[in-house]
């Protein structure tokens, strides 16, 4: 291998998202072990994407504060369902979490399917850019994670309960 021809540029900037997003799924993925939903990420995730989406049908900047807002909001409204599913049906909490996954991307479809360009959206969607990631957005990562990180260690997750450990996981995706 090449080592010098590999750009830093692009690359380092990618490498230290990954390590800020490893630093939070790593100890979210143990608790998400624990109670046995191993694909809350996946359907977190794709309820964010339908955020994302619901916000370009919206006419929203791409790539601006509010789709990033809708996104938040959307990942947080599910992780307030999955509160309540687990709260109503704790056995069928893990086949919830794959109807929610299937009707977020459903409806992420139905929403692009009136574009000319919805597929090529929806690759943007699903592939994600963490080649192209400037320094700003690492920031605000930093921030973000940071805090998430001093919620899990002070154990304000556990005093929020089930909820806090579902937002804290929206926060996270």
């Amino acid at each position: 291998m090449n080592w010098i021809a590999l750009d830093w540029g692009i690359l380092g900037p990618a490498f230290i998202a990954g390590l800020l997003v490893l630093a939070t799924h790593v100890p979210l993925g143990m608790q998400v072990l624990d109670r046995g939903i191993v694909f809350i990420d996946l359907a977190i995730a794709q309820i964010a994407g339908l955020g994302v989406i619901a916000a370009d049908s919206l006419g929203l900047p791409e790539g601006g504060w509010a789709v990033q807002v809708s996104a938040v909001v959307a990942a947080l409204l599910g992780a307030w369902l999955l509160t309540w599913t687990e709260k109503k049906a704790p056995k069928q909490q893990e086949a919830l979490i794959g109807v929610m996954f299937i009707l977020a991307a459903c409806a992420g479809i139905l929403l692009l399917s009136g574009y000319p360009h919805g597929g090529e959206h929806l690759k943007d969607l699903l592939v994600g850019q963490i080649l192209w990631v400037h320094a700003s957005q690492l920031m605000w990562l930093a921030g973000v994670t940071a805090l998430l990180l001093l919620g899990l260690w002070q154990g304000w997750v556990k005093r929020l309960g089930r909820f806090g450990f579902y937002a804290v996981f929206a926060l996270a995706v």
